[in-house]
């Protein structure tokens, strides 16, 4: 049984996540060639300054004790905005991500509104966001020949 827990990243830690988000997103940037859009393109200085926003909350995912991925929680005056999700392949398939989402739900109990855009081509993400109460909403964004993007919302009572 995988034991899984978010830890807040440390400022120290920015450098080695930006450098596992890189790895995160490796495969997707290969599969969908989105050089302009992926977090495995984005460059240091970019991530430095998402990372340190105050409206933004970037945690660890891990698992058994080893870093398995990462997760980013925006403040948006309408929702929470779950961004730069993601599980490292050897991790993928195991329950993770969705015991990750909601530990992060979890977070922020007061939130009525959590939103997040996805590949439409990934049904694996899909079908977990829709397992755990996601609904599409909003305009589908063509990013290039191979990828759409499209935005998922969830409301809680």
């Amino acid at each position: 049984m995988n034991t899984i827990k978010l830890e807040r990243i440390k400022k120290n830690e920015i450098f080695k996540a930006w450098l596992l988000q890189r790895k995160g997103f490796k495969e997707t940037l290969k599969k969908y060639k989105d050089y302009k859009t992926s977090p495995a393109t984005e460059g240091f200085i970019s991530f430095y300054h998402k990372f340190t926003n105050q409206c933004a909350d970037n945690y660890w995912v891990i698992s058994n004790e080893k870093i398995a991925g990462a997760i980013c929680i925006v403040s948006r005056p309408d929702c929470l905005w779950i961004g730069r999700f993601y599980i490292l392949s050897e991790f993928r398939n195991k329950g993770i991500g969705q015991q990750a989402l909601l530990l992060a739900e979890g977070l922020y109990p007061k939130s009525k509104q959590w939103c997040l855009d996805t590949i439409f081509e990934e049904k694996n993400n899909i079908h977990l966001y829709q397992k755990l109460g996601y609904r599409e909403y909003g305009e589908r964004k063509i990013i290039n020949d191979k990828m759409t993007l499209i935005q998922f919302e969830k409301e809680i009572e």
